[in-house]
């Protein structure tokens, strides 16, 4: 937890705008706009109506108020209104440091102690090179029965999406075949793919399945057609069951460059075995999921 931090270099005009005149309301906090810009309506480049969210509007400085808060405090609770609002969603980039010490009339060590609170409770993430963005809501995967990764992002009221890296036919390896039930050197084809959920990676993945029993699989555009339906409708196999084993692992710097990430982030790694009606092996699939947008979730009853 970020301790309690106020800089007195932050005094001023800004202070006495953010001082407990009044007496304190319980549960109550307002934020004014102090300041001339020549543009009354404008915080930021956001227009802002005369009254909305407790804001009254005089200029494009915020001074947030509420007592008894240090200032990097009343910071976060203002960017947390403006989550909650709307005016900042999954994926917006932050105003720079040297933007938001303008807005509140703070010093960069307030910015940053605000900064680092929200990044530290999971609302913000640093994109390194990029700046400092608001982080999506991580997906919860309720474990329990049969699923594919395009349906259960779906459940989730998002997008799916596939990025193709690669597709051939090659000679398995010795790991592929022993996971496929094949003989050593049977041939497979590959599939490679990064997983989408509302265009942001979440997951990089190799699918392998028996060429034999697959031909011309190597040949289907895969960012439309999606690999179990293909499979059901084309090949008339219907995967029906599937052995999943999980580890916690840390991306390479090849995960962390197609997944946006960082290497040695932390990450999940999923092995899974498919399998058809008739219990014959079908894919064999390794994944490695972003741990700061994916995770599982198991619900456990007394038998």
């Amino acid at each position: 937890m970020a301790a309690p931090y106020q800089d007195d270099s932050d005094v001023g005009s800004t202070r006495r705008s953010l001082s407990n005149d009044n007496p304190p309301v319980a549960g109550a906090r307002a934020a004014t706009i102090a300041g001339s810009s020549g543009r009354p309506d404008v915080i930021g480049d956001r227009p802002v109506p005369e009254h909305a969210g407790g804001i009254t509007r005089k200029g494009w400085c915020v001074a947030v108020e509420a007592p008894g808060l240090p200032l990097y405090q009343r910071i976060v609770l203002d960017l947390r209104d403006q989550f909650a609002r709307g005016e900042l969603v999954p994926g917006d980039r932050v105003e720079t440091e040297l933007a938001l010490m303008a807005r509140y009339g703070v010093s960069r060590a307030t910015v940053r102690q605000a900064l680092g609170r929200l990044i530290t409770d999971g609302a913000l993430e640093i994109r390194r090179g990029l700046g400092t963005y608001v982080r999506a809501r991580p997906v919860e995967h309720s474990l329990g029965g049969f699923y594919t990764f395009s349906r259960e992002i779906e459940r989730h009221g998002m997008r799916p999406g596939t990025r193709v890296r690669d597709l051939r036919v090659e000679t398995a390896s010795q790991e592929v075949a022993e996971h496929l039930d094949l003989p050593a050197a049977a041939v497979v084809v590959a599939l490679s793919r990064i997983r989408l959920a509302d265009d942001d990676p979440l997951v990089t993945e190799t699918s392998y399945l028996p060429a034999g029993r697959f031909p011309g699989l190597e040949r289907v555009d895969f960012t439309r057609a999606r690999l179990y339906d293909t499979l059901t409708e084309v090949y008339g196999v219907r995967p029906v069951r599937a052995r999943e084993t999980f580890e916690p692992v840390l991306l390479t710097a090849a995960e962390a460059a197609v997944l946006g990430g960082a290497r040695r982030d932390p990450a999940l790694r999923v092995e899974r075995i498919a399998f058809d009606a008739a219990g014959a092996i079908i894919e064999y699939c390794r994944s490695t999921l972003r741990g700061d947008r994916y995770r599982y979730s198991v619900e456990l009853r007394e038998s």
